[in-house]
């Protein structure tokens, strides 16, 4: 009788040390993103968790080019100063992106379904509001801190979000 009391003491000790050990390295993966899926389109981008208060989702289809798009805004301090990722949906076919100069562009192709492209496109400066009152450089001791978090997003965090880019599963009838 005493040996199954032990051996009850002892399994009650092992859930109670794994209930204390860290997550695991794919637990940690998972929490630390945020996975944004498109109510229009179904495609799906994970986001650095980080991103969650510096930024600001809008949606539109009245656009010049595209059919539609999403932008993460930059915000910092409750002011929104300029997307740090769009993404766009064109309707075209991958000839027309081709002859229309868009593979030659800013904006970088990510994948082509059903007649339409799916690409992204980043700032290619800093926001003007960031400029000092010359205007001839920027403020970095007054915006040091956006300027630092709005390169980071722009220069390492969107090439990896855009490797993470999926298109939802087409349902076979």
């Amino acid at each position: 009788m005493r040996e199954d009391v032990i051996t009850l003491n002892r399994r009650n000790q092992a859930r109670k040390t794994a209930a204390k050990r860290p997550p695991s390295g794919a637990a940690r993966k998972r929490t630390s993103v945020l996975l944004y899926r498109d109510p229009r389109y179904g495609f799906t981008v994970k986001l650095p968790r980080w991103w969650r208060c510096y930024t600001s989702v809008k949606r539109s289809s009245r656009l010049k080019d595209a059919e539609y798009g999403v932008f993460f805004r930059f915000k910092y301090k409750g002011k929104i100063y300029e997307d740090a990722l769009s993404l766009l949906v064109y309707k075209m076919s991958l000839k027309q992106w081709h002859d229309e100069g868009y593979a030659e562009s800013p904006i970088i192709f990510l994948a082509y379904r059903q007649g339409r492209i799916f690409a992204y496109t980043v700032p290619e400066e800093l926001p003007d509001e960031f400029l000092n009152p010359s205007k001839d450089d920027y403020d970095y001791r007054k915006y040091g801190k956006p300027i630092r978090l709005l390169k980071r997003m722009v220069n390492e965090d969107v090439p990896k979000i855009a490797r993470t880019f999926r298109l939802k599963r087409r349902s076979s009838r």
